[in-house]
């Protein structure tokens, strides 16, 4: 399959190459038609009633993806924003001064691209009015490309500009200023897929204040992805939940009739397709005793020996023929062969982890039942004598729990109980607290020959959520980013941080947020139980009106 993309972008991708031999520019290009026509496909039905709208094309590139969105939506007009230094200027002029044409170009530098105010003062766009509208603004859709092909030599904390941007654009939209004046924009988003472990986490401990921002105000839906993403930087997550997501979201598409074209499904689709049980193949994990071994590199190179030495391809030691599965005797000096020996290895090692995962299980099943004991006498009346009963109940669990953890010696155990306990909890909130949960549906894979330079992109629907209901509070102005920004330095944390930030912080703000310690709302009876990873928007929004209203808050500058 990726042959026949290969084909499909080859005179785009001689364009590309031709117009960037003498440039420097490290932006990378769509350059496969096919993929344009399957993101745009998955999209058109959101994109009908954006007929005849403003486009505000920033970093168009080579321009491929952006005629599609051209012929399908037939703007009003479409706006071209490209940098002094693109290579593809030439071509872009070319297209824009036709007779007729709707699109026009902008040759400003980068960072004047992504200002509206720019856009208003050169006549471009009317005046921006502040409004009050809680409808979303479909005369404007931006649509934009924030990648950079890998720097060569730079420093390795090189920011992300699509963070940089979607931050922006989040305080924006909470502002109600910008392109959000007059109602909140949707924008479509191509960017790097490392980017999009911050953006969209597929595990709690990988929320950041990024992740959370956006959850605020927008719904972030991942179009175009590739199997990268799963692997990326993302921490481990437990496979059951990942699996039971998969599933919900391939009934979404069922029901909705959203198919995955041949040869861009992920391998979790096509897992969940060939069985909605569940039952994890070889290829996806391995199965035990309920719970699910996280699939590693090495699953397959231990499943082809296996099979190789079933079929005898190798033998056991030297001097015993191939196929030969009889035990070597003991004390006998038998040299293994390298096969076997590794055969042997890898399957000791997975031995481990079996037992390993099965540990972490135990404690989560016994995890499981203190929660339902907790939300339980939550839901009950004060004074129902069965709400005492199963509070001291739940305690004594716990604190018995909390002993099995002491003498747990392995410290993997412990991670996989700690990240997968709060996956777990995130995942049965209603709605799930991971926008990448509440996916409509999955992504399309997309192979890096479709881009040039090859790299792995996504592509991301932002749209805004309305009505709004964490709009920046009077006075905030950075406020919420800065005690963010502050908080997520460990996501592993919990909320006596608050603490480090400002002296008794902790007792005065936690009461005001009666969120933090309510179980039906994704919080924690006891609120040192509940990691900074997990707080809620409800939350994160509660926490910065208090901290406005604190008598003895520290300067912003402090933060």
């Amino acid at each position: 399959m990726a042959q026949a993309f290969r084909t499909a972008s080859k005179s785009f991708l001689r364009t590309a190459k031709s117009l960037k031999h003498k440039n420097s520019s490290t932006k990378i290009d769509i350059v496969s038609p096919l993929l344009c026509d399957d993101a745009l496909n998955r999209l058109m039905p959101s994109l009908q009633p954006y007929k005849g709208c403003t486009v505000i094309d920033i970093n168009p590139g080579l321009g491929l993806w952006s005629s599609k969105i051209h012929d399908f939506i037939q703007p009003r007009k479409h706006y071209l924003a490209e940098s002094p230094q693109s290579p593809f200027l030439p071509l872009l002029a070319s297209v824009a001064s036709q007779d007729n044409s709707r699109y026009h170009l902008l040759t400003w530098e980068d960072k004047d691209c992504w200002k509206p105010d720019r856009y208003v003062a050169e006549g471009l766009l009317p005046p921006f009015e502040a409004s009050n509208s809680q409808e979303p603004n479909k005369s404007i859709l931006v649509i934009a490309n924030s990648t950079i092909s890998p720097p060569k030599s730079r420093a390795r904390n090189f920011g992300s500009k699509s963070h940089i941007v979607l931050l922006d654009w989040v305080h924006s939209i909470r502002r109600r200023v910008g392109f959000h004046a007059c109602g909140a924009v949707r924008m479509l988003l191509w960017c790097p897929v490392k980017d999009t472990t911050a953006i969209v986490p597929r595990t709690i401990l990988s929320r950041s204040k990024i992740s959370l921002s956006l959850e605020m105000t927008c719904h972030v839906e991942q179009i175009v992805g590739s199997d990268e993403t799963a692997r990326g930087k993302q921490k481990i997550r437990d496979q059951t939940v990942e699996l039971m997501n998969a599933k919900r979201v391939f009934e979404r598409m069922r029901d909705s009739g959203i198919t995955l074209p041949a040869g861009r499904e992920s391998e979790l689709y096509k897992q969940v397709q060939e069985d909605s049980k569940h039952a994890v193949d070889d290829d996806a994990g391995i199965q035990t005793s309920g719970a699910t071994v996280r699939v590693r590199g090495w699953h397959k190179e231990l499943q082809n020996l296996q099979q190789e030495f079933a079929a005898g391809e190798f033998a056991k030691a030297k001097g015993m023929r191939p196929g030969d599965q009889s035990k070597i005797p003991r004390g006998a000096e038998w040299t293994w062969t390298p096969k076997y020996a590794r055969k042997v290895e890898l399957e000791n090692n997975l031995k481990h982890i079996h037992k390993r995962t099965q540990a972490a299980e135990q404690l989560l099943q016994e995890q499981a039942k203190i929660d339902t004991l907790g939300t339980r006498a939550t839901n009950l009346p004060s004074k129902d004598p069965q709400k005492y009963a199963m509070l001291q109940e739940m305690r004594e669990r716990k604190e018995k729990l909390q002993e099995r953890l002491d003498k747990t010696m392995n410290p993997h155990v412990r991670e996989e109980f700690f990240n997968f306990k709060h996956d777990r909890k995130a995942s049965s909130q209603v709605p799930p607290l991971l926008m990448w949960d509440q996916r409509r549906a999955e992504s399309m894979k997309a192979y890096d020959e479709e881009f040039y330079p090859e790299h792995s992109l996504s592509l991301l629907d932002i749209e805004p959520k309305q009505p709004l209901l964490y709009p920046l509070a009077e006075g905030d102005g950075s406020l919420s980013t800065k005690l963010l920004s502050a908080l997520f330095q460990n996501g592993k944390n919990n909320l006596t941080t608050l603490d480090t930030l400002a002296p008794g912080a902790f007792d005065a703000l936690v009461p005001k947020v009666p969120a933090l310690t309510d179980p039906n709302r994704g919080g924690e009876r006891d609120v040192r139980d509940l990691p900074i990873s997990r707080l809620t928007p409800e939350m994160a929004y509660g926490l910065t009106k208090a901290w406005m209203e604190w008598p003895f808050k520290p300067d912003l500058i402090d933060l």
